[in-house]
């Protein structure tokens, strides 16, 4: 027989979406942060169940909502399918608006996780963010009804005049492997770009830590074996990890330290330039440590702790998140931070995991730990609904494009200012800019 799927706000049905063969779901939306408590437990056995990805945890979610997402111009909007009692998908979604003297002249729905902007009026060009991997959570048994259903979800009208971006969707995510295939299939405009280029490491080419160290090329093994021998008993460095919270603590503040005094040193901001990340980035940890998924350790030499690597565990797989170390040690020729990296391969294959996200970005280094790269792209979906204020919008966000880059480089400015001075800052400001510019002009013909 013939059934709904019922579309529910505030406990009041609101809309039938979809019809298929089976028996009935509903969706449910959840305006209220209480939802994040109320729905954790069935929410981290969904993500399990799922195989999703560590950025997909209700604690993540919380967290970025709590220290980036609140906002006076931004709104929860989290909407659960239930088949009866069990939780089956979460589309974990908040709204935000750019209005103008009390006139809204856009509505953007986005994932939880995905931008940050303190001002959600500046909205528009805001791609910043800190979460690597992005998507709805989708229990396997309801993958093709799920995909229905959402793509239904989107043409209803609660959201018709809303633009929908999906960021850091990956390419073996259920959003690109599901719905991006029919979303032609609506009424809206898709627009469809590339992101970044993930490197991660398939644990399970080589059976043990050694297998993989000889595996690398010639040069990567040197650099390895250099490396490992320098933190053995009596040589360069040793490496320690936390026996309690006090020890965690200490660790991620001065990891904090390293990573913005290597990156202001070179005239960048630096991840934790942004308080609201600090307080974050800081939760997460101890989140993390309370269940037992924190990896955070140190190297020390003979003058001090010289570098700091920080990752996260979870579903079988590490999360290389954040590191930082000390380019001034004595011992900075031997590559601490990698002799770090190497230490977290080696417990990933203690603990028999499969997988090491490199996470974003195309840094050196990562070269010699793999070639293995899975893409990350953008999604957006234009409104249903003709824009009325099309020339305010288009001026809102050629003001945004202003706000953002006005923004980053009066950052940069001021750190140069404070290493430099006023005259030196001058020069090395064009000189910080001509290289940014060389640097991807180099990586654009490499990737060709």
């Amino acid at each position: 027989m013939q059934q709904e799927a019922t579309f529910v706000k505030d406990n009041k049905p609101i809309a039938t979406i979809h019809r298929f063969q089976s028996r009935t779901l509903s969706l449910e939306i959840h305006t209220d942060e209480r939802v994040f408590s109320k729905l954790s437990s069935d929410w981290a056995t969904l993500v399990r169940t799922s195989n999703q990805l560590v950025c997909m945890t209700p604690e993540w979610a919380y967290q970025w909502w709590k220290h980036l997402g609140r906002n006076k111009n931004r709104s929860l909007f989290i909407v659960t399918v239930y088949d009866r009692q069990n939780l089956v998908a979460i589309f974990p979604f908040y709204k935000g608006i750019t209005q103008v003297g009390g006139i809204i002249l856009q509505k953007r729905l986005q994932l939880i996780g995905s931008g940050g902007n303190p001002s959600e009026t500046f909205g528009f060009s805001d791609d910043y963010g800190i979460s690597d991997f992005l998507d709805i959570i989708v229990h396997p048994d309801y993958s093709k009804r799920i995909a229905e259903i959402f793509v239904n979800f989107l043409q209803s009208p609660e959201l018709s005049d809303f633009q929908i971006t999906f960021h850091q969707a990956r390419d073996d995510s259920y959003i690109m492997q599901k719905i991006h295939p029919v979303l032609n299939s609506t009424p809206r405009k898709v627009t469809t770009q590339l992101s970044d280029e993930c490197y991660y490491v398939d644990l399970d080419e080589h059976q043990h830590f050694e297998g993989f160290v000889q595996s690398a090329k010639a040069n990567a093994r040197r650099r390895f074996r250099q490396s490992l021998r320098a933190c053995e008993p009596g040589n360069e460095y040793i490496i320690e990890e936390p026996t309690g919270p006090d020890d965690v603590e200490r660790m991620i503040n001065k990891l904090i330290q390293l990573h913005q005094h290597r990156w202001n040193k070179r005239g960048y901001p630096g991840a934790f330039q942004d308080e609201r990340f600090v307080s974050f980035f800081k939760e997460i940890c101890f989140s993390a440590y309370r269940n037992d998924r924190l990896w955070i350790k140190q190297a020390v030499d003979k003058d001090g702790v010289c570098a700091v690597r920080m990752a996260l565990q979870f579903n079988g797989r590490f999360y290389d998140y954040m590191s930082g170390y000390d380019e001034d040690s004595p011992s900075v020729k031997f590559r601490p931070g990698i002799g770090l990296l190497l230490d977290l391969i080696k417990d990933a294959y203690k603990h028999s995991f499969k997988r090491l996200e490199l996470l974003r970005g195309d840094e050196d280094y990562k070269h010699d730990f793999t070639c293995l790269t899975v893409s990350n792209w953008k999604i957006t979906l234009s409104e249903v609904r003709h824009r009325i204020f099309w020339i305010p919008v288009a001026l809102a966000q050629f003001c945004s494009l202003i706000h953002k880059y006005y923004h980053r480089e009066k950052m940069i400015i001021r750190i140069l200012y404070k290493n430099d001075g006023v005259m030196q800052m001058i020069l090395n400001y064009f000189k910080f800019r001509t290289g940014t510019v060389v640097r991807k002009l180099r990586r654009k013909r490499i990737s060709r």
